[in-house]
Parts: structure tokens; sequence; C-alpha cells
């Protein structure tokens, strides 16, 4: 038997919290939500780790949002910046 499992791609503010759990819990058993949390270490096992996850939270991000996300170096910026702009409970 095969599971298959989807993420919906974060689209802004009104799906934020839903992805947000979901990718974390995602992330988390994937063994990389270290790297997100608290970014790398400078060792080569986070640096691969950080590339990993910054790929996975990239890749579930709507296109349009690219278009006014800056360039960030590392999974633990990219994941800040979008809890910065779209987690509701931030946007006043």
């Amino acid at each position: 038997m095969t599971l298959v499992l989807t993420v919906e791609r974060l689209n802004g503010s009104e799906n934020y919290k839903a992805w947000s759990m979901t990718l974390e819990a995602y992330l988390q058993m994937e063994d990389i939500w270290d790297v997100v949390e608290k970014g790398p270490d400078g060792g080569d096992e986070d640096f691969h780790k950080d590339r990993r996850a910054k790929f996975v939270i990239l890749c579930l991000v709507d296109s349009k949002l690219f278009k006014i996300m800056p360039i960030l170096r590392t999974a633990n910026d990219v994941w800040e910046y979008l809890q910065r702009k779209y987690n509701p409970e931030n946007i006043k």
C-alpha cells in the first residue's frame, strides 16, 4: 500500500497557518526542522540539511509570491520571512 500526501502551496495569509503547521511536521519527520528553526551551525551536515530544507520550503510557495520575495540565504531566513509576511497573527 502506498500513501501519497500533498501539501498545498503557500498562497498568502489565507492558508499560512495550515501550510506552516503541515510543512513543519513534514520537515520534522525528515529530520531537517532543526536547521529551519535555528539556522545552520556551519558544519557540512547542517549545510546539506539547510539546502534540502530551503528547497522543500521554496517548492511549496506559490510562484506569485516570488515576485515580492527577496533573495534569502538560508532555510531559516526563508521561514522567518514568510512567517513575518503571511502569518495572520503578525498582520495588523
